[in-house]
């Protein structure tokens, strides 16, 4: 078994699904008595669901980019694991600052939503160590 392969199709997979769990519900609940409790939502955290995203994706291209030769491998691998660090720890922040509105009350699945993309945005930062220990060892 190939632990760099593996490790970064599992990192760039896991930042992908991280980002379409992460706008479902932009898809599933429609209609403008929600379109206000949904804005509340996602801008709760830190950097709310827009820097949960942008740190995702760019953990996705780091992690697909390190063995294409235009940067030292070594030094993109721990871009990786910091970008992954950073997904989890935004993802984590908005998840705690999350307030419940009355749009939980007719999605009851929406309580759990924003621990399910931190649950789902925990192998990024692990993958991209795994990828980095393979690497650097």
């Amino acid at each position: 078994m190939d632990l760099r392969a593996l490790s970064r199709r599992v990192g760039i997979a896991a930042a992908v699904v991280t980002v379409i769990a992460l706008v479902a519900p932009y898809a599933i609940i429609s209609g403008p008595a929600y379109a206000s409790q949904l804005a509340t939502y996602y801008a709760s955290g830190v950097v709310g669901w827009g820097g949960i995203a942008l740190f995702a994706l760019l953990s996705a291209v780091v992690i697909a980019s390190v063995e294409q030769g235009n940067v030292d491998p070594g030094t993109l691998a721990g871009v990786a694991v910091a970008l992954g660090l950073a997904t989890t720890a935004s993802a984590a922040s908005w998840a705690l600052a999350v307030e419940p509105s009355p749009v939980f009350r007719d999605h009851l699945w929406l309580v759990w939503h924003a621990r399910a993309v931190v649950a789902l945005s925990v192998p990024v930062p692990l993958a991209a160590a795994a990828y980095a220990w393979d690497l650097l060892s």
